[in-house]
């Protein structure tokens, strides 16, 4: 969904990824996606704050 939606607004209108995301794993998919945010308040219910750490590791890119 996130891919068909970043191809059909080619950039025009951020997408904001919501549901499923408790993991840093899966807020990297959505970003790779194209997703511009993800929201993570379930996951926060489910995992607590640490998953926000998770979620930036994985998400960050570092540059060698």
């Amino acid at each position: 969904m996130i891919r068909g939606l970043t191809t059909a607004l080619a950039g025009e209108l951020p997408i904001i990824a919501a549901g499923g995301i408790a993991s840093g794993e899966r807020a990297r998919a959505k970003i790779e996606a194209g997703a511009a945010l993800v929201q993570i308040y379930s996951g926060l219910v489910y995992r607590g704050p640490q998953l926000v750490r998770e979620c930036i590791d994985a998400t960050s890119h570092q540059e060698p």
